[in-house]
């Protein structure tokens, strides 16, 4: 089934999402048409954090979903950890007191040096978005900290500029963050399993 987009061979897909339902089971069907299998028998568990999780015979397999509004995106790569996260664009107006309590220093002063409120929103929802994807990424949610990284967001896109230990180094992050339709933005994050990065290899 052709992705919407592929970045480093994680497939990516926009779905439709009914407000206020899971996400989960049009999640699994999508994922069964992808990979050519009944949905009950998909091998999916979930951790102690809730994440999603393929297990053999598909344990090189790694998905992750995200919803928000009316949309659902998916993702599905190969021998790597990722996240995915999507949100609606709409008024926030307690941004900038979300940003001083949860963000890394730097990335408040940078929101402060916006002068347009529309643009300091939008770069706020952008952070949120690649922060968020981070964390299901590496497993613990928000409950570790938003402020525990920091993400350098400009018009070329996003990329972790310092982070705790305890998320590794760096430079072994991915990131991917964009608009996937009109009114939405979303990101991806994803490091390879192990030591060394290897290009997943996903059908085509």
């Amino acid at each position: 089934m052709p992705a919407d987009w592929r970045r480093d061979g994680i497939a990516l897909w926009l779905l439709p999402h009914t407000p206020r339902q899971r996400g989960e089971p049009a999640a699994r069907a999508h994922l069964a048409r992808a990979l050519d299998m009944p949905p009950q028998a998909l091998p999916i568990t979930r951790d102690a954090q809730g994440r999603p999780h393929f297990i053999a015979p598909l344990h090189h397999l790694e998905t992750g979903w995200s919803h928000s509004g009316d949309a659902l995106l998916l993702a599905l790569g190969e021998d790597v950890e990722l996240g995915v996260d999507v949100e609606h664009l709409r008024p926030r107006p307690r941004a900038m007191e979300l940003a001083h309590r949860f963000y890394h220093p730097e990335e408040t002063r940078w929101l402060h040096a916006i002068e347009d409120d529309e643009v300091r929103l939008l770069a706020f929802v952008r952070l949120w978005c690649v922060k968020e994807a981070v964390l299901k990424t590496h497993g613990q949610g928000i409950s570790f900290g938003l402020h525990r990284f920091h993400v350098d967001l400009d018009d070329e896109g996003a990329r972790l500029a310092a982070c705790d230990p305890a998320l590794g180094k760096a430079n072994d992050w991915r990131l991917h963050e964009w608009s996937p339709a009109p009114g939405y933005r979303a990101a991806l994050a994803w490091h390879p399993r192990g030591a060394a990065w290897r290009p997943a290899i996903m059908p085509r």
